[in-house]
């Protein structure tokens, strides 16, 4: 695993985050600053997508075939294991395939038979057979065989989410539960997750984030005792090693929020634009400049060009519980607080 500033799977959210102090005269104007980079989108679905197993519209595909699962009668109430040993080594044998099949990001620690049964996938019987497997890392999955469709891996915590949807839903759950790893929840996976990573974490409180359209990359959030708080990245596939553990600062600027950790949200162009919108309800800016920060104000000041009006202006915005006004000047204005307007006029 690699540390909480180290961060590998994409680009995140460009930030504005500069705390630069403007020291421009005449005192409160703001100094020339570097233009901000540019933001990149969420890995999450739009409309709220992805933030929760279990709405169909939104998973991944194989979260939607595991859903087919649900009322296979698998034996599980009891969670029954093959106490010979035969069986258990060509459950670790069986496991081990579908992983190394599917690059699965686990280094298998133990396997054993979950279930099986006849299950009905995409119009045709298969016999399906699950095994639970667990992972050096702390990790955990539900391996599925079903020839002669591909084989299916899904992560404990994903399954336990999706198990937690259903039960919101009011929609009869499965009766899967990760029990071979000897962590009764998520919440107690997870804090084994961390101290295998020798990441120092009190674990006050879990929340399983969602799943990454885009790389199939899970998300959980851990919050620790003392303020401080972690994201579990799990790839779809890859190498155990590639699970990672971002501090939530830091996975702020991935798109990943957390919520039982308070972070300081940065500050993006479209931050500055829907701040805008807010204070200048008939202005939606075609251009928008970013120039700095108010020395005392603290105010951030754009250049923007309204459709309506031929010529830019200069806003500085309030932002972040800052009681200071919203104001709006004309370039002539802004030039007596050496502010210089560089947006082409419209013609």
């Amino acid at each position: 695993m690699r540390s909480a500033p180290t961060l590998s799977y994409c680009a995140g959210f460009a930030l504005l985050a500069w705390s630069w102090v403007i020291h421009a005269a005449p005192p409160g104007a703001p100094a020339p600053a570097p233009p901000p980079p540019t933001m990149n989108p969420s890995p999450f679905y739009q409309g709220g997508c992805g933030q929760m197993a279990g709405n169909p519209a939104c998973d991944p595909p194989y979260l939607r075939q595991w859903e087919s699962y649900r009322d296979v009668p698998f034996h599980l109430e009891q969670h029954v294991r093959e106490s010979k040993k035969m069986d258990q080594e060509y459950a670790k044998k069986e496991s081990q395939k579908i992983i190394d099949d599917l690059s699965v990001p686990c280094e298998l620690s133990d396997a054993d038979r979950a279930g099986g049964g006849k299950v009905k996938v995409d119009g045709r019987m298969l016999d399906v057979t699950v095994y639970e497997a667990s992972c050096r890392s702390g990790t955990g999955y539900f391996l599925v065989s079903q020839p002669p469709q591909k084989s299916l891996a899904i992560s404990c915590f994903a399954a336990e989410a999706r198990h937690a949807s259903d039960v919101a839903q009011g929609v009869p759950p499965d009766q899967f539960t990760c029990t071979l790893s000897g962590y009764k929840d998520a919440k107690a996976m997870a804090a084994s997750v961390l101290k295998g990573a020798g990441t120092p974490c009190d674990v006050s409180g879990y929340r399983w984030v969602g799943v990454s359209y885009k790389t199939g990359t899970e998300y959980s959030e851990v919050a620790c005792g003392g303020g401080q708080g972690y994201v579990l990245e799990i790839p779809r596939t890859g190498l155990a090693t590639q699970v990672s553990i971002v501090g939530c600062q830091d996975a702020v600027k991935e798109g990943v929020k957390c919520n039982l950790t308070a972070v300081t949200m940065p500050v993006t162009l479209e931050t500055l634009r829907e701040a805008v919108k807010e204070h200048a309800p008939d202005c939606a800016p075609a251009q928008l400049r970013y120039i700095g920060r108010e020395t005392q104000g603290r105010r951030y000041v754009v250049e923007l060009q309204c459709p309506q009006q031929p010529q830019s202006v200069v806003a500085f915005i309030p932002l972040e519980g800052n009681s200071k006004p919203f104001e709006t000047v004309d370039c002539s204005s802004a030039a007596a607080r050496a502010i210089q307007c560089k947006l082409t006029a419209k013609q």
